[in-house]
């Protein structure tokens, strides 16, 4: 990917990665989580990691101005997991509206680069089903898997 983005560790069963954001708020550390949910589809969830208490907020705002390295930081995490599981799905979804619309339209954006890498879907309460994604459409869940 040419978007530039945060380096990662990850925790030894590889569910769990930490990176820093870094901007005019400061140094905050931010962990992506992969639960498994059902089968081989992972959730994948985002947020501010608080070393003392080992509790994740993904319910933070944190306006630090790095959303789209952040973004492709998750992008980056997704690419290395299904590299290492090729046959497992991430499942992911803003918890607002507003972060939704956020991620579809880095999708969007990315999707000449991501389309080749990734199968895309959206997920649509009324639809019952995953659809290929559509960058024109409002979605409620994404999915992504390796092609």
């Amino acid at each position: 990917m040419q978007y530039p983005a945060y380096s990662f560790v990850q925790s030894d069963d590889a569910t769990q990665f930490f990176f820093k954001s870094i901007g005019p708020k400061g140094v905050i550390q931010k962990i992506i989580v992969l639960s498994l949910v059902d089968d081989s589809v992972y959730n994948l969830a985002l947020g501010d990691y608080d070393h003392l208490t080992g509790k994740i907020d993904d319910q933070s705002v944190s306006d630090n101005g790095d959303t789209a390295k952040i973004l492709a930081t998750i992008v980056q995490v997704i690419h290395h997991y299904l590299t290492h599981n090729p046959q497992g799905r991430i499942a992911f979804a803003g918890n607002t509206p507003a972060r939704n619309r956020l991620y579809r339209m880095a999708i969007s954006r990315a999707y000449p680069e991501l389309s080749a890498l990734f199968y895309l879907f959206g997920y649509k309460t009324d639809a019952g089903s995953p659809e290929p994604f559509d960058p024109s459409s409002d979605y409620e869940l994404y999915l992504i898997g390796r092609k």
